[in-house]
């Protein structure tokens, strides 16, 4: 769902009270497309001042303009150079003013400062936020319309009526137009429209039986037009979702087709447009979000947790959304601020696509490499159980051996008896094949060969068997360590390990210091190279959380970390938890010397079931015993285990969301 004119026209007259003289004092860039701009408004009344964040978005799904809560994140440390733009000329700048033009998805913000400290002249500049899906972008301008910078450039082979770039004159958006007797008008006035210009309107509108006859070989026919698809194709501002309410109010219906219209129709539906709409200029905001409730399937395929966290924004809106009425698996929120709205409908939207794209390359990798590691269990699973095959090759070739004054040269087969079978289970004749090239001695010679082959082969399989499943256990923890990663460094961290396991090469990724320090001559002494494996990066710091009855939790959320908690904060009497048979995170309680009791292991059980594999499910089995009962696992990486002397306990993985917050 993206923001319209009307949500933004609600925004503009918030930021009008909110942000009136506000000072802008940090510009930063929480995405690639996105930036956000902190202001310190000047109290009112007596009351004090107050810091507010601007978020500002021209992201292809979730462009938007809104003040936020709390300071955004940020994907990259450095500063792009269009932030850098911003900083220069707007860090000090007061705002003067807040604009949009009508029934566009535009917000202007223009911002200016004292040329000098005696002179009254004013220097000003322009921010310009288009929020129009994979168009939008944010543009900064001098008060003479000069483009300085833009998040986005665009360039004449990707738009010939407007070049955004630096030094050209800005040029707005082309005005909306609807066709209509093959020309092009402009778009009905919204807050003015009648039931006679609509009804005009749809009587342009071909059928669809007329533009596409149905095709044989057609499965379903082409879907009728709607009436709220011609409010939005001819009337201003009107996005489907302002489109479906205004239809619904009028017919009961948000999906009624354009055919049934009448003119009792077209006169309700053009009052409900213009008593609707009437807000734009009337002000009367009634701002409301609806949530959906999400079944238990979604729930556990997105890591979705019982309470608040089980429910999603569906739609957003300025006015009252009468539609969703119906619906028991929708609840209906109201606030006096769309801004609050907006801030709680896209939180951590954009930032989880954001990660989303870090994760993916990394998430790619390893995966093609689980599944490397399944299909070579499978071969050699299937190298296994050629142990009968060998069996065969020597009974062939032992055959042979006795009979061989019966079976000459030329024939493809032959049929023997065994005379192995003693105990007379087994087959009393055997056909054995040959190659009609060699005699006896040399057909037996060359089974025994195959043999001994397929026995050398079986003797290193288990071992490769071994290997290949913890090479499978360390993709699995990684995968997992990748889905739980929560913000950019930590996915840093899992990148690095990634890298330090060998499933990404290549000279780029080599780090510079290393090997500046080596061309320097200042790594080992002698300038020898370390033996054993190369030291892995750190892994960030492990979560530290205090129980209800005092006792500390280490929480490892990483590879690296699991390796710290376990072997080098943890002691042999503290207790160790983790999540059975998944991936997941190790959990420490730090017993000091005290007796630890059940409550406590039930908050650190619920820890491990929820930094794992198991999140989103309402009951997950966790192993616990003693860290001294906790080795590594042969050839395992970092935080790769094998324990015993555990007891398995049953927790709901989202008791620790309590834990967390506490």
């Amino acid at each position: 769902m993206y923001v319209d004119a009307m949500t933004l026209a609600a925004v503009a007259d918030e930021w009008r009270k909110l942000l009136a003289g506000a000072r802008i004092d940090t510009i930063i860039q929480p995405t690639e497309h996105a930036v956000a701009l902190q202001c310190y408004a000047p109290g009112s009344e007596g009351e004090g001042g107050k810091n507010r964040w601007i978020y500002l978005s021209a992201h292809p799904q979730f462009a938007r303009a809104h003040i936020t809560a709390l300071k955004p994140q940020r994907i990259a440390s450095e500063p792009p150079a269009f932030v850098m733009l911003l900083r220069k000329y707007l860090e000090g700048a007061r705002i003067e003013s807040i604009s949009q033009p009508r029934w566009e998805r535009v917000l202007e913000i223009v911002a200016g400062y004292r040329k000098s400290p005696d002179s009254d002249e004013r220097i000003r500049f322009r921010i310009i936020i288009e929020m129009m899906g994979r168009l939008s972008n944010i543009i900064f301008c001098d008060e003479d319309g000069r483009i300085l910078g833009s998040l986005k450039r665009v360039g004449a082979d990707v738009n010939r009526y407007r070049v955004v770039a630096t030094g050209l004159p800005y040029v707005p958006p082309p005005p909306q137009q609807r066709q209509l007797a093959g020309q092009m008008l402009p778009r009905l006035e919204p807050t003015t429209v009648t039931a006679a210009q609509l009804s005009i309107s749809a009587a342009d509108e071909t059928p669809p039986d007329e533009v596409a006859p149905r095709d044989k070989k057609r499965k379903r026919a082409p879907e009728q037009t709607k009436l709220w698809q011609l409010l939005s194709r001819h009337v201003l501002g009107c996005s489907p979702l302002l489109a479906r309410e205004v239809v619904f109010r009028t017919t009961e219906n948000a999906e009624t087709p354009l055919k049934e219209a009448n003119q009792a129709v077209w006169e309700e539906l053009a009052w409900n447009v213009n008593d609707l709409t009437g807000a734009y200029d009337s002000h009367q905001w009634q701002p409301q979000l609806l949530e959906r409730h999400l079944t238990a399937e979604e729930q556990q395929k997105s890591f979705a947790t019982s309470g608040e966290a089980s429910y999603v924004p569906l739609a957003f809106a300025a006015y009252a959304l009468e539609q969703y009425a119906g619906r028991a698996d929708i609840r209906l929120r109201q606030s006096p601020s769309i801004n609050v709205l907006l801030d709680d409908y896209f939180a951590r939207a954009e930032w989880s696509d954001a990660l989303d794209s870090l994760r993916a390359p990394l998430r790619k990798i390893l995966q093609t490499n689980s599944e490397r590691c399944k299909r070579k269990n499978e071969l050699l699973q299937q190298e296994m159980n050629n142990s009968a095959e060998a069996a065969n090759y020597r009974l062939y070739g032992e055959l042979l051996l006795a009979h061989q004054q019966e079976v000459g040269q030329g024939p493809a087969s032959v049929m023997l008896e065994n005379y192995f079978d003693q105990d007379g289970q087994g087959e009393t004749q055997v056909k054995v094949p040959l190659d009609p090239r060699f005699d006896a001695v040399t057909n037996a010679n060359r089974y025994f060969n195959k043999y001994h082959k397929l026995r050398r082969a079986l003797e290193l399989v288990p071992a490769q068997i071994e290997q290949n499943d913890t090479e499978q256990a360390v993709l699995d923890q990684l995968l997992t360590d990748l889905k739980l990663a929560e913000n950019a460094g930590e996915i840093t961290h899992v990148k690095a390990e990634v890298q330090a396991a060998g499933y990404i090469r290549g000279k780029a990724l080599v780090d510079k210091k290393a090997l500046k320090a080596a061309k320097k001559g200042k790594g080992n002494k002698g300038g020898k190279q370390a033996k054993g494996r190369p030291a892995g990066p750190g892994g960030g710091v492990p979560l530290h959380i205090q129980s209800r009855e005092g006792f500390t939790l280490l929480v490892g959320k990483n590879s690296r970390q699991n390796e710290e908690v376990t072997f080098h904060q943890a002691a042999s009497n503290d207790m160790w938890l983790h999540a059975r048979g998944v991936a997941g995170a190790h959990v420490i309680i730090k017993a000091a010397g005290r007796e630890i009791p059940r409550s406590t292991i039930d908050q650190a059980a619920s820890l491990a079931a929820y930094y794992s594999e198991s999140r989103g499910t309402t009951s997950a089995p966790v192993d616990y015993t003693l860290q001294r009962h906790v080795r590594h696992m042969k050839g395992g990486g970092p935080g790769m285990v094998i324990y015993e002397r555990e007891h398995t306990i049953y927790v709901e993985p989202d008791m620790a969301i309590a834990l967390l917050k506490s």
